[in-house]
């Protein structure tokens, strides 16, 4: 028979120490690997060029609704938002028919509100402050606290960049 010859054996507490050394190897590695990619990304111009055409469209979404969204009880204001929101020739018509259009809201009592249905950039020229986009929206309109009526309408749009701001300066009726 074999007698049973006992062996040394390490304590416990030295077999964890590789395991450690490993799993802070690998949390190195990630962190530098995660790093690297942040810093790669937060420079990248794709990125940069999507959060502008994001900044853009949300703009040019915004001067449509305030364009086409007016009520009697704060006319003058609503007239005045949809005028900030313009530039060039079409800022120069909604200055010359801003009197007649407060005289008419006011006379049938009118509000209508626009929402906008979709909407996409089609062009951006960042350098020459430029941009098109088109949009399908509708508009409810009540007259006098009557029946609302809806209607729908898709736009093709000119957006230019003034004083850091994007404004609409053009807006044409879509077929289709």
């Amino acid at each position: 028979m074999r007698s049973a010859v006992s062996t040394p054996s390490r304590p416990r507490r030295w077999r964890t120490v590789p395991v450690a050394v490993v799993l802070l190897l690998a949390s190195l590695l990630a962190a530098g690997g995660f790093g690297v990619s942040w810093a790669l990304a937060a420079n990248d111009s794709s990125v940069q060029l999507a959060a502008t055409r994001d900044r853009v469209l949300r703009a040019g979404r915004q001067a449509v609704i305030n364009f086409n969204s007016i009520d009697h009880r704060r006319v003058r204001q609503d007239m005045s938002r949809a005028i900030e929101g313009t530039t060039g020739p079409l800022r120069e018509v909604l200055e010359g028919s801003r009197e007649q259009r407060v005289e008419r809201v006011t006379k049938n009592k009118s509000v209508t509100e626009a929402e906008i249905l979709a909407s996409a950039l089609t062009e951006l020229n960042e350098r020459q402050g430029k941009a098109r986009m088109i949009a399908s929206y509708k508009i409810t309109k009540i007259e006098d606290g009557g029946k609302p009526t809806t209607s729908r309408w898709r736009v093709r749009a000119e957006l230019s960049r003034t004083d850091g701001q994007w404004k609409l300066s053009r807006m044409t009726p879509s077929a289709g």
